[in-house]
Order: C-alpha cells, then sequence, then structure tokens
C-alpha cells in the first residue's frame, strides 16, 4: 500500500467514526499519538465485525509506524495550537483529519501545483 493510500484510508476511518458520533478529547488522542498506539487502540475500540468496526487489515506494521511517525512529527510541533492553527478544541478525533491532510499535503508536496496551469 502506498503512502498515500495508507494516510488516506486512515482519514477515511475517522471521518466514519466522526460521522456516526464518535467523539474523544483532543488530549485521548494526542496521547495515543504519543504512545504509538493510536491504530492499535481504534481498533480496540471498534473492533471489525462491531456495530462501528473498523478495518485495519491491510495496515501492516510498516504503515501503522508510518502513521504513527508522522502524527508524532506534528504532535511534537504543534501541541497545544490545535485550536489556534486548526479551529479545533472539541473532537480529537477531527484533529486527527486535520493533522491527517497536513500529512498529504507534505506527502505531495504544498508547492508542487505542476498539474496546475497559470492562465
Amino acid at each position: 500500500m502506498r503512502k498515500f493510500t495508507t494516510v488516506s484510508q486512515f482519514i477515511q476511518e475517522c471521518s466514519y467514526l466522526v460521522d456516526h458520533g464518535a467523539a474523544y478529547s483532543v488530549e485521548e488522542v494526542e496521547k495515543h499519538i504519543e504512545e504509538k498506539d493510536l491504530i492499535d487502540w481504534l481498533e480496540q475500540e471498534y473492533p471489525f465485525g462491531s456495530e462501528l468496526g473498523l478495518d485495519f487489515s491491510l495496515f501492516k506494521k510498516q504503515h501503522r509506524d508510518y502513521l504513527h511517525e508522522q502524527y508524532d512529527s506534528i504532535l511534537g510541533g504543534y501541541q497545544g495550537d490545535e485550536r489556534r492553527k486548526w479551529g479545533i478544541e472539541n473532537n480529537g478525533l477531527t484533529l486527527l483529519i486535520s493533522w491527517g491532510t497536513e500529512i498529504l499535503r507534505d506527502l505531495y508536496g504544498r508547492n508542487n501545483m505542476s498539474d496546475w496551469v497559470e492562465e
């Protein structure tokens, strides 16, 4: 699985949870980022096959490690600025979505606009 697919699929799973009313504090989510057990924690909270079950079966160790590394990097640089920078203060899952978007921007290249042509 490509990095882009890993991150976008993780964002999709978080969006699914938010759409179904799931919520965790920003602090709770950041704790799991720090402990590098974010995906394991979400799998325990929403086991595959349950009503809101998540399917992370395609996420091998390298994919999980990559996500943990990327989220931890953002946490290290922006912890405490969640409200100011992203406007998020009530649901840590929405922070995962926003930070996932940041990861995709970094992955693709913030300044890579080669597919857009100025007219």
